[in-house]
């Protein structure tokens, strides 16, 4: 359904880009490690990923935009976190 590739060479913030079969591309930019992070289709922003709502340890938050795909959003944030 999707490919999830990290940019070689990002020399402030973290970058990936999902290739999405049947949709458009999906950018993801912030510090991946920290969980503060942006996916956006362009200059539109699609979901925001953010640890900084919970004081749990190993949990996040993810807010996501109306009318997208909640689990491709999901999906795309659980990749990264397997991938990081």
């Amino acid at each position: 359904m999707a490919t999830l590739r990290r940019a070689l060479i990002a020399p402030l913030r973290d970058r990936w880009t999902v290739k999405i079969g049947n949709g458009p591309d999906l950018e993801v930019q912030g510090n991946i490690l920290n969980f503060e992070y942006e996916i956006g289709e362009g200059r539109t922003k699609v979901a925001q990923v953010s640890k900084k709502w919970f004081r749990i340890a190993d949990t996040y938050g993810v807010q996501i935009e109306p009318s997208q795909n909640d689990i491709v959003i999901l999906a795309i944030t659980v990749a990264i976190d397997m991938m990081r």
